[in-house]
């Protein structure tokens, strides 16, 4: 047991530490060193415990985005806002949207997972949320199709956030967002008018709820 419980402090201890580095100097600028010095572990525990720098990487993605889940679900009760799956998912992405904008180490970590193709090599929870999410919406696709889905669309994301903060593409933080719901829930195979209701609707929930990401990833 004692062994056991070293062995969990130890990884925790990692974890956190490359958490503050990557929040700090970015994915790609830290090292797997960097991390072994700030956490006091042998630097080989890293593949121990998590496989790689990538494994560290993709275990903090998959944290930030269920915990957005997570809070979504439980300010929009508190605030006794009913919503389906689907509203909800479209609420989660106008927060994202807005932490890619105002937090800049949000924005530096998110592009450096997908420049290194870190959430392409290693398993994202987004697969998960996304055939949740189309069979809410009785969609019978495949294991195959929702994978497609998942990573066209953060290919997509990728080129079009890059596009928005380099300014070639010249629009409202809001507009953005809505063209981002647009093309998820389009690739999706919903009914237009179906998407433009969720479109107005999870705008009008997102001014009534608050959602913001501060040092280190912390999400309230």
């Amino acid at each position: 047991m004692g062994k056991y419980k070293v062995g969990k402090e130890t990884k925790e201890k990692i974890y956190n530490a490359a958490k503050c580095l990557f929040y700090e100097n970015g994915y790609t600028s830290t090292t797997c060193l960097q991390i072994a010095k700030a956490s006091g572990a042998n630097v080989g525990l890293i593949n121990y415990y998590f496989g790689s720098k990538g494994g560290l990487g993709i275990m903090l993605y998959n944290e930030i985005m269920s915990s957005y889940k997570a809070l979504v679900k439980e300010k929009l009760d508190l605030a006794n806002i009913e919503t389906t799956l689907l509203l909800q998912t479209a609420v989660e992405m106008r927060i994202h949207n807005y932490s890619l904008r105002i937090n800049k180490n949000f924005s530096r970590f998110y592009y450096d997972l997908l420049a290194e193709n870190v959430i392409y090599k290693e398993h994202s929870v987004m697969t998960d949320f996304w055939a949740k999410l189309a069979k809410s919406c009785d969609l019978d696709y495949s294991e195959f199709e929702i994978a497609f889905i998942t990573y066209s669309n953060m290919g997509a994301s990728q080129g079009a956030n890059l596009a928005y903060d380099g300014g070639l593409i010249d629009c409202s933080s809001n507009d953005f967002a809505n063209a981002s719901i647009h093309l998820l829930l389009t690739s999706l195979g919903l009914d237009q008018q179906i998407i433009s209701n969720v479109i107005d609707e999870s705008l009008e929930i997102e001014k009534k709820i608050q959602v913001v990401m501060d040092k280190n990833f912390i999400i309230h």
